[in-house]
């Protein structure tokens, strides 16, 4: 018996050290997941005719944690995995909202993320400030959303600082990387300090297969590792808003959420991200409404469970997929102008462009407004007024004009195309970089300049 028990134990001690000895399986990838904008500034004021052109099936205020709960039950049956709510700082109401969310969410299987509003910190210090708090006191939280065990954080209109800011900002918050940040809008030039890329609207587009196919090669360009995350949208309308640029994309009874939810998985994206879940000021939510019912939840239910079903592609397959090349779009977007719209510039929107990438990536955030300078649509003085951009705004430089005096940007008003005079703009050399892009004047009218309007976001506690 003894001889046995030894046996046995060297035997034991074999295994043991077999096992020590042999590499550790690689964890596997997490399934695809799926994410939904989402916003806590609703209050008893917001749900009238001239903020809103529908409302939900059942009104609420944001900070009603009932109206939570049921938000996340929705959205979890149907296929949504994580809300990304746009937060504006430590000790601001969004903040305690989100803390509820999560503690919520723990309770229901379900997680919540933030996305990370650079444009409202003034200095450099006080937006790492607020990136330690959510390092600190947010994400070691259970529910806190994670991709792969990481971390996730969105990032709105990163754009504000430069690439260079970007990674001095994230040696001293996030040196070894342990988080997952993803940025948004035009300039994938923050890929260098970024981990993956969005767009938040597609509304703009004239042909969402085309955009989608595009930006994802855009990103897929930048790193093999880097993420895509495809972005699907109901419908948009921002027509009782104050915006110099507003305008409306029809829902067509579900149609263009179809062809927007068609066209991401065709992109084989690693994520799918919802413009909206519930942004009501905007037009792009997708939670039930008086006039809509449960159709966006039941059609987000339908292509969410297809785009788990398509697992993301690998980095060779990545690879592949950015060298392919797409035939650029000849269509334009069917927009429905409003009553409410008249007083507004009448352009056809070209938000997000989806503009040719050289071969050798540009450095766009390098240049900087050196005056308050005027935004315009198009090449010249005599074109209407967007808005104004301040002293010292980086801007993402998309293109120039033939005579190199204007350059195209990505307008930081919601990600529409703008011009800006070079003769205020520094650096003055290197403009020669940029693509002529007179292509972009076919659509623009020729005009005196309107009475400018200024905007504030909507938001109401």
């Amino acid at each position: 018996m003894a001889r046995l028990n030894l046996i046995r134990l060297l035997t034991f001690s074999f295994l043991v050290s077999l096992a020590l000895l042999s590499p550790l399986p690689l964890r596997a990838a997490q399934p695809p997941r799926v994410f939904a904008f989402y916003y806590a500034w609703f209050d008893e004021q917001t749900w009238t005719p001239d903020h809103v052109a529908d409302i939900p099936s059942e009104t609420y205020v944001s900070r009603d944690p009932n109206a939570i709960a049921r938000h996340i039950d929705q959205a979890s049956s149907a296929g949504i995995d994580s809300f990304v709510v746009s937060w504006l700082g430590p000790g601001n109401p969004t903040d305690e909202r989100f803390k509820m969310m999560l503690d919520i969410a723990g309770g229901k299987g379900f997680s919540a993320t933030i996305d990370f509003e650079a444009n409202k910190y003034g200095s450099r210090d006080s937006l790492i400030n607020a990136l330690i708090y959510v390092r600190d006191n947010l994400e070691p939280h259970g529910a806190f959303a994670r991709v792969n065990g990481k971390p996730i954080l969105f990032f709105w209109r990163q754009q504000v600082r430069s690439v260079d800011d970007w990674a001095e900002i994230r040696r001293v918050v996030d040196p070894n990387h342990d988080q997952i940040w993803i940025a948004e809008g035009v300039n994938v030039a923050y890929q260098r300090v970024f981990d993956g890329h969005h767009l938040y609207s597609i509304a703009w587009s004239p042909d969402v297969n085309f955009t989608l196919n595009d930006w994802a090669k855009r990103v897929r360009r930048a790193g093999a590792d880097k993420f895509w995350v495809a972005t699907v949208m109901p419908g948009y309308d921002d027509t009782r808003t104050t915006r110099a640029d507003k305008f409306a994309r029809t829902r067509n009874n579900g149609e263009f959420y179809r062809a927007t939810w068609n066209a991401a998985i065709a992109t084989r994206p690693d994520m799918v991200v919802i413009t909206s879940f519930n942004e009501w000021v905007e037009g792009s939510m997708i939670e039930p409404s008086v006039t809509y019912g449960n159709l966006y939840l039941d059609l987000t239910r339908e292509y969410a469970a297809q785009f788990k079903n398509s697992p993301p592609p690998s980095s060779e397959e990545k690879n592949a997929l950015a060298a392919t090349a797409t035939p650029r779009p000849t269509r334009t977007p069917t927009l429905t102008p409003t009553v409410r719209a008249t007083n507004a510039p009448t352009l056809t929107p070209t938000r997000g462009p989806s503009l040719t990438p050289t071969a050798t990536p540009i450095e766009f955030a390098a240049y900087r407004t050196t005056e308050v300078l005027r935004v315009r649509a198009g090449p010249a003085t005599t074109f209407e007024m967007l808005g104004k951009l301040p002293r010292g705004f980086v801007l993402d430089v998309l293109a120039r004009s033939e005579d190199s005096k204007w350059l195209a940007i990505a307008y930081p008003d919601f990600g529409s195309l703008g011009w800006v005079s070079a003769e205020f703009v520094t650096p003055q050399t290197g403009l020669q970089q940029f693509p002529v892009e007179s292509s972009l004047l076919g659509d623009l009218p020729n005009r005196p300049t309107p009475t400018p309007f200024e905007y504030e976001p909507p938001i109401w506690y």
